[in-house]
């Protein structure tokens, strides 16, 4: 992923499926997903529409103290 893509990554509040940032178009399998151990997952998208590729990550375990 380079560093224009990167730029472009973001947060997503829920679960549901990302849109594309450039067309609009909902996406529905992942790329590639991560599970990092401070409980969050990330995952990059490539759309099958246009071809923009960017990134989402879901925290699925609270905080460690």
């Amino acid at each position: 992923m380079n560093a224009d893509i990167a730029r472009q990554a973001h947060h997503l509040g829920s679960f549901s499926r990302p849109y594309c940032p450039r067309c609009g178009a909902i996406l529905l399998i992942a790329e590639q997903s991560a599970f990092n151990l401070n409980g969050g997952i990330r995952h990059d998208w490539a759309c099958d529409h246009c071809g923009e590729e960017f990134a989402t990550s879901v925290r699925v375990l609270p905080p460690q103290a």
